[in-house]
């Protein structure tokens, strides 16, 4: 029997990198300088950096009226991923972020801060951030107009779980966000814009062994039977291969 998730709370931002940088020096300002700024901020249990692959996408196995492609005009390059020690002090840590904040502009073009709530963050199989595993893979979910948040909420960290740790997922994490306000994040000089037909609800992460591993989860009865019933709840999944997850703070601890 699987053991209960730990419950969190977290931020999951969902970025893209300015087009005018190249990608290996942004990347490289992200995990040195601008993750250093973040180091410096009270309150986080956890944050991990997650470069999403240019050309490794969109691999979740699509059902009619769900969307699976992801498109040049909405994609995304990467997400943040912080752990808060309690919700009244994800909120006060805003307070200390100037310097996050105005840094931004530096690398991001656009930056989406979502917010999960108390309990909106499961972990699975995990109490930290896994070395072992060398395969990651995040997957944004897009809720269907008229379902209501609890049955989606069920959706993502019942039925998606249960499913994904069938299939042989590890280091699973499932977040479903508040609903969105650019308030969550207020960075000048880079964009907030999330126009509702593009917005996502929800984010899962999870570790395998191998990218070859990924396929092979994507085969197995839990996938399959999960995928026939999706477009009850969703319309959209896209799913992105995990080029290089960067733990920065490790619960707690600063490098």
């Amino acid at each position: 029997m699987t053991p209960p998730p730990t419950r969190t709370i977290s931020m999951l931002s969902p970025l893209t990198l300015r087009s005018d940088i190249a990608r290996e020096a942004a990347t490289t300002y992200w995990a040195t300088t601008h993750a250093t700024k973040v180091t410096k901020l009270p309150n986080i249990c956890e944050y991990n950096q997650r470069l999403f692959s240019a050309t490794d996408h969109g691999f979740w196995p699509a059902s009619p009226t769900v969307g699976t492609i992801v498109s040049p005009e909405w994609r995304f390059d990467g997400c943040a991923e912080v752990r808060f020690t309690g919700m009244l002090p994800m909120l006060a840590t805003g307070a200390h972020a100037r310097e996050v904040y105005l840094d931004e502009q530096n690398v991001f073009a656009t930056v989406l801060g979502h917010p999960t709530g108390p309990g909106g963050g499961r972990w699975w199989l995990t109490d930290g951030f896994n070395d072992t595993l060398t395969t990651h893979v995040a997957l944004l979910l897009r809720r269907r107009q008229g379902v209501r948040s609890r049955a989606f909420r069920a959706f993502v960290h019942d039925k998606l779980s249960t499913a994904l740790l069938a299939a042989g997922a590890e280091d699973l994490r499932t977040y479903t966000f508040l609903p969105w306000t650019p308030l969550a994040h207020i960075s000048p000089g880079v964009g907030h814009h999330n126009p509702v037909e593009h917005r996502f609800h929800a984010m899962t992460l999870f570790g395998v062994a191998s990218r070859e591993a990924v396929d092979d989860m994507l085969d197995t009865p839990a996938i399959t039977a999960l995928v026939a019933t999706q477009h009850e709840v969703l319309t959209a999944v896209h799913a992105y291969a995990v080029e290089r997850s960067l733990p920065i703070i490790r619960m707690g601890q600063r490098p």
